[in-house]
């Protein structure tokens, strides 16, 4: 038998942010205690609104199983005296865990002959064990900064008001930050703020959608979405759909409820960068787009009680245009400045304490630019990388940070800069995330690679290194970054040597060794790799094309991956992968040196030696071209057999030492021109 167990834990309001990982922490703490507690059950859901935490454990277990365990104690020549009877050491051993002396045996194992005794324990019930557990597992609740209340020492996200511990409808009174659990919730804030029961703790989503809570977030992100959908419609519009809007508002309203407002024509004559910019990051407010594409002069903004909503409407209004106006006079007053005598100002901002000036670092990229593009863009990439940080010194960069780059290629069409160069300002920040939009054009991606390379060569070449916990660089997403532009955007990217000539152009600046810090930077490039590679093949495949790949092109490595990849599709695959796999540890001591024909003994080894002698050079020419696919192609067609009948009928390690080493020596030919391909040995088939 099972049943359901239920936390909540009623706040006063969380911060948005805090709410995800305050939620993300009491789940992973729940399920290593009730793993801990051997207590079985099903799926274990976070719910939450900025009022409450709260998590549903579908299915646990009634009690736990019982446990018959050996516990090994101290060495028998410890344990035991010179006459075979139990020491003090032993009585004690068995006292602690509960058994009596003559419950003491030896045991060998791997280290030695210990003491030991079976230990039986009767599982608990889960009540009694959730008493204990659940007052630890919400003070591993962890959140970016915690504060104290009260004349207690408690310390949490935000001050607790009540508790509630259900198991099915049996209240688990445990104890945390000075209050006892019970079955009293409480509703919405505005809507239905009196105190009620939870009946069990099956029916909380239930009974908290009748107090107009909706705990459920995907249920309340449905209710935000269609309420926010209709609100657009009624505009004649269409809601332009932000998720990390959604995310936010997600987590500061328990129900929905959405106000539509609206500002002046007059606004909308700003970039719409600008006017989304300032709805979205300074009010939490949605845009609304006719469905010609053109921002209608609204916005949506999701509150969290429908009372007043022309109060509401006036006073979000009154904000935005505020907020609009200061936004124009920005933009009126740079225009009024030539975008490219901003340049020479960057020389005066710090782009890091020990790598110079934001200045320096234009100078640098621009330099690696234009090894990365044809030579017939450099005059463009020139003029791009000197204009790509320019907005940085504008007034309205300096109010709103997000704008950076879409306000260079405004300001630089505005002033009659070429469309390619403005394009690639915008275009150089991207990708900022994992989904997010690559650059278009070759200028831009050469821009884009350029910049990540010189903040990677930089960072890691006075120490900081992304740890664990601490990336304050954004060095993993810069590389991955620079993987994505070279996969899926306008250029190829060599690895190695991009890093390389970053290196070299921190002309003056202290930089730890350069051989040293290039082979960490492309280790770190290796696992990032990994990381983003998993979606397109196994992890053994990804490490076979990693071993072969020479850390430079990575649309090579990509052909290495695809091509092995269908191979792995074939029947041929898993005999290949054994044969080379064995072939590459019994020769990888050998001595190098061709194979003499002359100390072929067996018709096989001779078979394999001709067949390889055959297709050699056609595979080695397939590889040197990067065409991994023919390659391996004609290695499954052509050397999967002889080298089957070779480990069928041949034994390599023969007494004669020089028929020995010939053998040897020809698998190790064998290997190595494979290897050269993908490393085989590492394939788990």
């Amino acid at each position: 038998m099972s049943r359901d167990l239920l936390i909540e834990i009623g706040v006063e309001e969380l911060p948005a942010s805090f709410l995800a990982k305050g939620l993300e922490t009491l789940r992973e703490a729940a399920i290593a205690a009730l793993d801990a507690a051997r207590l079985e059950h099903g799926e274990v859901k976070p719910l939450g609104t900025p009022r409450r935490m709260a998590l549903l454990v579908e299915g646990l277990a009634e009690r736990q199983p019982d446990r018959r365990e050996r516990v090994l104690g101290p060495p028998a020549n410890v344990a035991f005296d010179a006459e075979g009877k139990p020491t003090r050491a032993a009585l004690g051993f068995a006292q602690k865990n509960g058994a009596d002396a003559s419950a003491i045996t030896r045991v060998e194992t791997e280290k030695g002959v210990y003491a030991a005794v079976e230990v039986h324990e009767v599982g608990r019930p889960t009540q009694e064990v959730l008493r204990d557990l659940l007052g630890d597992v919400c003070r591993r609740i962890a959140f970016q900064k915690s504060m104290r209340w009260g004349e207690g020492d408690h310390a949490f996200g935000r001050p607790v008001h009540w508790l509630v511990g259900l198991y099915g409808d049996e209240v688990v009174p445990f104890e945390f930050v000075g209050l006892t659990a019970g079955r009293t919730s409480r509703g919405h804030r505005f809507l239905a703020p009196a105190e009620f029961e939870i009946p069990r703790a099956d029916a909380y989503v239930d009974r908290l959608r009748e107090a107009r809570v909706l705990v459920s977030f995907d249920e309340r992100r449905e209710a935000m979405v269609a309420a926010l959908e209709k609100a657009a419609k009624d505009l004649g519009g269409k809601l332009v759909v932000d998720e990390f809007l959604l995310g936010e508002c997600l987590s500061l309203v328990e129900y929905p409820f959405v106000v539509p407002g609206g500002f002046h024509e007059r606004y909308l004559a700003l970039p719409d960068e600008v006017v989304v910019s300032v709805m979205r990051d300074h009010q939490r407010y949605f845009a609304v787009r006719r469905e010609s594409g053109e921002l209608l002069p609204a916005y949506l903004n999701v509150v969290n009680t429908a009372e007043a909503p022309e109060i509401i409407r006036k006073g979000n209004d009154r904000v935005l245009r505020a907020r609009l106006e200061d936004a124009r006079f920005f933009v009126e007053e740079d225009l009024k400045v030539d975008f490219r005598s901003r340049v020479p100002r960057l020389d005066g901002i710090v782009f890091q304490a020990k790598l110079g000036s934001i200045g320096d670092k234009v100078r640098r990229v621009r330099a690696l630019a234009e090894t990365l593009a044809p030579a017939d863009l450099a005059a463009k990439i020139g003029e791009a990388a000197a204009l790509a940080k320019a907005d940085l010194t504008t007034l309205i960069v300096g109010e709103f940070p997000e704008l950076q780059g879409a306000m260079g290629r405004h300001y630089a069409l505005a002033q009659g800069v070429d469309p390619d160069v403005a394009d690639a300002i915008v275009e150089h920040y991207r990708p900022q995330g994992a989904d997010d939009e690559l650059p278009r054009g070759v200028i831009g991606a050469a821009l884009a690679v350029a910049d990540r390379a010189d903040t990677l060569v930089g960072c890691f070449g006075i120490g900081l290194v992304p740890t664990g916990s601490a990336d304050p660089f954004a060095l993993r997403r810069a590389a991955l970054g620079v993987v994505r532009i070279a996969l899926e955007g306008p250029i190829d990217v060599d690895v190695r040597r991009t890093l390389a000539a970053a290196y070299d152009g921190y002309q003056g600046v202290a930089l730890a060794d350069r051989a040293e810090t290039l082979a960490k930077l492309e280790e770190f490039f290796v696992a990032r790799l990994r990381v983003m590679l998993r979606d397109r093949a196994p992890a053994d495949v990804i490490d076979a094309c990693l071993g072969a790949w020479d850390r430079g092109s990575l649309r090579d490595l990509e052909k290495r991956l695809v091509a092995l990849s269908r191979l792995r599709e074939t029947p041929a695959y898993e005999s290949l992968s054994v044969a080379f796999k064995r072939a590459f540890n019994i020769a990888k001591d050998a001595p190098a040196g061709e194979p003499e024909p002359g100390l072929f003994a067996e018709e096989a080894e001779r078979a394999l030696a001709e067949a390889f002698a055959r297709e050699r050079p056609e595979i080695e020419k397939a590889t040197a071209a990067a065409d991994y696919d023919r390659a391996l192609t004609l290695v499954a067609e052509n050397l999967r057999g002889p080298i089957d009948t070779f480990f069928e009928k041949v034994f390599v390690m023969v007494d004669d030492a020089k028929v020995r080493e010939n053998r040897l020596k020809l698998l190790r030919a064998i290997a190595e021109t494979v290897t050269r391909i993908a490393h085989f040995h590492l394939l788990s088939a």
